[in-house]
């Protein structure tokens, strides 16, 4: 248990230093404490420490994803993995982004016993709003046999 505390920890952080950044720039404070946001390129970072604290991750990419997306992607990964580790009493998660036709659809699920309804709490709110700003569509429940899903699907 400790150490999934400590990767939700580690996450709400790295959310907390990034909104500092965001701050920042709003007050035009110094451009030398800024660091680029987060993107996929920093998604092995992320599984590693959600592995680090007990689930196994599979991660299935396929396709690219580029610019202001990247963040939102990465973003709704982190969301997930975190109400992974807070409340699915899993030891199986599956990160799937996956480019289509008609756009990019991400989606996190778990195999998890405690999947009734998990409350829409701020983070799930938060990844429907910044789901809403890229005109996309958002949802999250319960899945038919067992376990919880994420879905976001972006037009690009």
């Amino acid at each position: 248990m400790s150490r999934a505390l400590g990767s939700i920890e580690e996450t709400s952080r790295s959310a907390l230093r990034e909104t500092r950044r965001l701050l920042g720039v709003l007050r035009e404070d110094s451009p030398a404490d800024l660091v680029p946001a987060p993107g996929l390129g920093d998604l092995d970072d992320l599984l590693a420490r959600t592995r680090a604290a007990g689930p196994e991750v599979e991660l299935r990419l396929d396709g690219e994803v580029r610019g202001e997306m990247e963040l939102t992607v990465y973003r709704i990964v982190q969301e997930a993995l975190t109400n992974v580790l807070k409340h699915a009493g899993t030891q199986r998660a599956t990160v799937l982004i996956e480019r289509r036709e008609e756009g990019l659809v991400v989606e996190i699920t778990d195999d998890g016993r405690n999947a009734r309804e998990r409350p829409y709490g701020r983070g799930l709110k938060g990844l429907r709003e910044r789901v809403r700003v890229f005109g996309g569509e958002f949802e999250a429940g319960v899945r038919p046999v067992r376990g919880f899903r994420v879905t976001a699907r972006l037009p690009l």
